[in-house]
This record gives structure tokens, C-alpha cells and sequence, in this order.
């Protein structure tokens, strides 16, 4: 006789939804994905991030007045959206700035730091003293009766076309050959090309000079302006252009 068995109970599988088997990697998706979208929107669009100040470094020539008002068309602008290229366009409208770095520091500020263009001179001309840079460029006028201490005085002759940046250059190779003279130079006329007329206190008369001689040409003339002084009580100049010869001009006394 066969023993009785109970038949086994039928085992169930559980079938998973393909919706479930989706929904996984789609919630994934919305967290890498979605959440910082939603962060960037809020960001862009939060007003916690709208520009409200400004640090400004390196400016002396450029007032800070200047500066704010420059870019008082961004103010609440989003930082973040915010173009640095347009912040530099701004400022660098201003004729002393040379270059400008901008740097975001959020929530909402800018940091800008300047670098100014030097001045080096002040060009005498029709509408008033300008000031130059080293290399002869005009920067801005100058406001007010007078100048910082130590600026070489340039001016210009009748010749259409001069070079500015030459009176500094003639201005150091005097310093370098007749210190003592140089220390009392007190203007540089460019008179074309590479001449120019130096008026100093220290000599009763001006100089006329071409540019990179004067090391030469300095020596010969301070070694005969003894016997110039007592042969001539006033001379209108004397010219130092020739490469031999030193050439002056007597004042003719009229009676």
C-alpha cells in the first residue's frame, strides 16, 4: 500500500511590473538631473544673486563716483548671468584705465581691480596742458592749475608730424650725460623727427639736439662754453644737430 501524500503547495512567481522595473532609474534621472536644473533656475532667476555692490581696487586717477555710475545700468543685474566682458567694456571707456580684472564674489558683488595708464608729461598745446603717458599717447586733460611734481614738460614745433615719445628719451639721455644740467630742464619741444629744442635753467640759452647724440655732443659744448660766455653776452640758441660742428645763433641787439 502506497502511503498517502499531500500534494505539494504550488509555488507562486511574482511577476514585476515593467513600470516598477522603470521607475527606479527614471527617479535616478530625476535626482542627478532634475534637482540641480532646478537649482540652476532658482539661482538664475533668485534675487539673492542680483548685484547690489562693488569693491574697487588700484583706482587713483579713476573716481570711484565714475566707476559706480559706469555700471549703475547693471546694478541688480543677475551675478550670474552677469557678463564680464561688458563690466570690462564699462570701465575701460574711462581714458586713464589700462586694463580692468573683474572677478564675481557671490551672492552679489563684483571685485574689480584697475591698472592705470602712468603719466609721465604734460603736452603744452593750444586748448591746454594733456597729460602723456611714456610712449606719447594723450590721456586726459588736466584739471586744475597745476600738475603732480616731476612731470617733463613737452610741447610741440610746426612740424605736421612729431614723436612725443622722443622728448622722454631725449630727456633720460641728458640725465645720463649732464645730470646737473638735466636736473634744471624745464621743457622739450619736439621739433620733427628726431630733433628737439631743450630749454634749462642752468644754460642762458636753449638747446637744439637730435635724438641718441647727446652723450657725443655734450662734452664739446660744455668744454667751449667758456669762451661763449665771453665772446657773446646772449646767444638765441645753440644747435648741437650737425654731427661736427656746434652752430649758435648771437641775439642781434637793435638800436
Amino acid at each position: 500500500v502506497l502511503p498517502f501524500r499531500r500534494p505539494a503547495a504550488a509555488v507562486r512567481v511574482r511577476r514585476r511590473s515593467p513600470w516598477a522595473a522603470l521607475g527606479r532609474p527614471f527617479l535616478q534621472a530625476v535626482a542627478v538631473v532634475g534637482l540641480p536644473a532646478l537649482a540652476a533656475s532658482w539661482a538664475l532667476s533668485s534675487p539673492a544673486f542680483a548685484l547690489a555692490g562693488l569693491e574697487l581696487s588700484g583706482n587713483r586717477w579713476v573716481e570711484d563716483a565714475w566707476i559706480r555710475s559706469a555700471l549703475a545700468p547693471l546694478h541688480g543685474e543677475n551675478l550670474l548671468r552677469l557678463a564680464l566682458a561688458d563690466v570690462e567694456r564699462r570701465v575701460a571707456a574711462h581714458p586713464w584705465v589700462a586694463a580692468v580684472t573683474v572677478e564675481k564674489r557671490l551672492p552679489d558683488r563684483l571685485r574689480l581691480i584697475l591698472e592705470e595708464r602712468r603719466p609721465a608729461g604734460l603736452l603744452r598745446s593750444a586748448s591746454g596742458l594733456v597729460y602723456l603717458d611714456r610712449h606719447g599717447r594723450p590721456i586726459a586733460p588736466l584739471a586744475g592749475p597745476e600738475g603732480p611734481a616731476g612731470l617733463l614738460l613737452v610741447s610741440m614745433g610746426t612740424a605736421a608730424e612729431v614723436d612725443l615719445a622722443g622728448a622722454f628719451d631725449v630727456a633720460d639721455e641728458l640725465a645720463a650725460a649732464a645730470p646737473g644740467w638735466a636736473d634744471t630742464l624745464s621743457e622739450v619741444a619736439a621739433l620733427g623727427e628726431d630733433d628737439y629744442r631743450l630749454d634749462l635753467g642752468a644754460l642762458p640759452f636753449p638747446l637744439l639736439v637730435r635724438r641718441g647724440t647727446l652723450a657725443e655732443r655734450l662734452p664739446a659744448l660744455a668744454a667751449l662754453l667758456p669762451d661763449l660766455e665771453g665772446r657773446y653776452p646772449r646767444l638765441a640758441f645753440v644747435d648741437l644737430r650737425a654731427h661736427r660742428r656746434i652752430v649758435f645763433q648771437p641775439v642781434v641787439e637793435r638800436s
